[in-house]
């Protein structure tokens, strides 16, 4: 997928889940189309809830910018536009785990895997091991190669 590496987000790790990436709106967005693939601006309006003050324009130029973001594609269909997600939640996952942790190393690699490991051992111990046995993979590979 070309637009894989246009993908544009900013990341504030003071925030949670996927606001930490996406706005409001552009979470509550691609989440809707997540689930149902493809949609109008209508219809993603039709499954907000009707306490969500949102207008029609509003979720017209917030796709729109998801869009040039390289989150979502679209094609004309008739009158109206249809919209989707560029990746799906897996790849959309990846590609931002990916950038967040090129980013935080550049500050300090040593430091940035010091903090996961901690933070993985507190969270679910047993991912010790995962990465134990996924280091140990990837220096028999490199040692095949050279």
């Amino acid at each position: 997928m070309s637009n894989k590496l246009n993908l544009k987000f900013n990341f504030n790790p003071f925030k949670e889940g996927l606001n930490q990436v996406l706005g409001s709106l552009e979470k509550d967005i691609v989440e809707v189309l997540w689930d149902r693939g493809e949609s109008s601006v209508k219809n993603i309006l039709d499954i907000f809830s009707a306490d969500r003050n949102v207008s029609y324009s509003t979720v017209i130029t917030v796709t729109n910018r998801m869009v040039k973001k390289c989150l979502l594609t679209k094609r004309k269909v008739g009158k109206a536009y249809l919209y989707k997600p560029a990746h799906n939640k897996e790849q959309f996952y990846e590609l931002v785990s990916k950038k967040v942790v090129e980013g935080v190393s550049e500050f300090s690699f040593q430091t940035a895997i010091a903090h996961f490991v901690d933070y993985m051992a507190q969270i679910d111990p047993d991912k010790i091991e995962y990465f134990t046995k996924l280091i140990e993979s990837k220096r028999q590979r490199k040692s095949f190669t050279k």
